[in-house]
């Protein structure tokens, strides 16, 4: 299949059209999520007026349906589904899910141990933010975390983007760049002398989840690893918001 291997002697032409690819995908993504978001927003609005919780999370639902329509899109356009890897679910899978969210999590912890020792700070989230203003917003983006973002945000970073990349480098190359490409977009995500610091965190966990995709062979188990890391965060913020911990 078309992602099994690198290409031995990709042309100029491969590669414009791989770079070409990821960055229209990357873009559109950024653009259809955004309008999708205030739409969603906008009609949020008109249903539970008043609940700013509520309405951030329908608008960030919103953003990553048209992260999920972009990726359909393209792949449909191309007629090149054999990009991505997504296989039937088997049993195997589960061991793949729990392993790679302990590898996920092990890499925030020891990071952010390693941060705290070295006393690094880390950049401001504006999730954060917007959390700790009114902590149900965590409650809410748990649950579209792991039905919307992780799935759609793998399937435009690490099934798109590595599998273009993978075609044209292998694994390897493929990890480090599509994790950099990863990072990049998380640069309106944070704030604060300690911007570089998080993105380098973003650029670390997409590494971990694009070894994940590479090993399992299936983008529903990178997808899920994504979402349960992101929906422990949510959890943890919520926790501490409210005083729980």
């Amino acid at each position: 299949m078309a992602h099994d291997t690198a290409r031995a002697s990709a042309s100029p032409a491969d590669h414009l059209q791989a770079y070409g690819g990821i960055i229209i995908v990357v873009a559109l993504s950024l653009l259809v999520g955004a309008t999708f978001g205030s739409v969603a927003g906008g009609l949020a609005r008109g249903v539970v007026p008043g609940d700013t919780a509520l309405i951030g999370a329908i608008q960030s639902a919103g953003q990553f349906i048209g992260f999920g329509v972009v990726g359909a899109g393209y792949l449909s356009m191309r007629d090149d589904w054999d990009l991505i890897r997504f296989e039937r679910p088997t049993a195997r899978d589960a061991l793949w899910i729990a392993g790679g969210f302990v590898a996920v999590m092990g890499v925030y912890l020891g990071a952010s141990a390693l941060m705290s020792a070295l006393g690094i700070q880390s950049g401001d989230s504006v999730i954060a933010q917007q959390g700790r203003e009114n902590p149900v917003y965590f409650l809410y983006l748990t649950v579209v975390t792991i039905v919307l973002v992780g799935p759609a945000e793998e399937l435009i970073f690490r099934g798109i983007a590595f599998g273009e990349l993978r075609r044209l480098w292998g694994p390897a190359p493929a990890v480090v760049l599509s994790s950099l490409v990863f990072a990049s977009i998380h640069l309106w995500s944070f704030s604060g002398e300690g911007l570089y610091v998080s993105l380098g965190m973003v650029f670390a966990l997409g590494s971990v989840l694009a070894l994940v995709y590479e090993k399992s062979g299936s983008l529903l188990v990178a997808a899920l690893v994504h979402g349960l890391y992101n929906a422990v965060q949510f959890l943890v913020s919520y926790a501490q918001a409210t005083g729980m911990v």
